[in-house]
């Protein structure tokens, strides 16, 4: 049993080799470096037990603040999935970078994932608004109150969640595109007009 029967076969001489597009390299690149970010900011985190403690968040107030107070129990198992997210996702960004042949459809579904989580985070968060209270929801416009930048801070939520839903869509567009496609399936293709 030959141990290389899972790659796809060489180009034969006679056959050009498929290039290698700038914008998969650049993309992977970015993904790669994104990725060594997070696992950066969150190990350290982690590691220096810099976890925000429940004891900041009244979980009586309901609505929000509940919200608030579960994330907030639940740091070191969510400060886990983002370290777990950073691997998965710097791993299939190094695949794509070297053209293995099942990185571009692994990393489509790592979009797709991204694409509907951030969707879904981005329409939970006004959602968040009906859930406070009426006084709690006052003292967020308050600049007087604690809670005044709440509002920025969900607005600001909800353009980086646009921006993120706009970068899936363009990754999975491009490595939908015929030419790119054949830098992972070592197929010539005529290049796009």
């Amino acid at each position: 049993m030959d141990v290389h029967s899972h790659r796809p076969p060489a180009p034969l001489p006679s056959e050009p080799a498929p290039g290698r597009s700038a914008a998969v390299t650049g993309l992977a690149w970015v993904f790669i470096l994104a990725s060594v970010a997070t696992l950066v900011f969150v190990g350290a985190r982690f590691l220096s037990g810099d976890v925000p403690s429940v004891a900041v968040a009244d979980r009586g107030a309901g609505g929000l603040i509940a919200g608030v107070a579960w994330v907030l129990e639940h740091g070191h198992a969510l400060m886990g999935l983002l370290m777990a997210g950073g691997l998965l996702t710097l791993w299939l960004a190094v695949a794509l970078l070297r053209r293995r042949h099942w990185a571009r459809r692994a990393f489509l579904a790592l979009m797709a994932f991204g694409f509907v989580a951030t969707v879904g985070g981005a329409a939970m968060t006004p959602l968040a608004f009906a859930l406070l209270p009426d006084e709690a929801a006052a003292a967020a416009v308050n600049p007087d109150q604690p809670m005044a930048g709440l509002v920025g801070l969900l607005g600001g939520l909800i353009i980086t969640a646009t921006l993120l839903t706009a970068l899936f869509s363009w990754v999975a567009w491009k490595l939908t595109r015929p030419a790119v496609r054949a830098e992972f399936e070592h197929t010539p293709v005529k290049a796009e007009g």
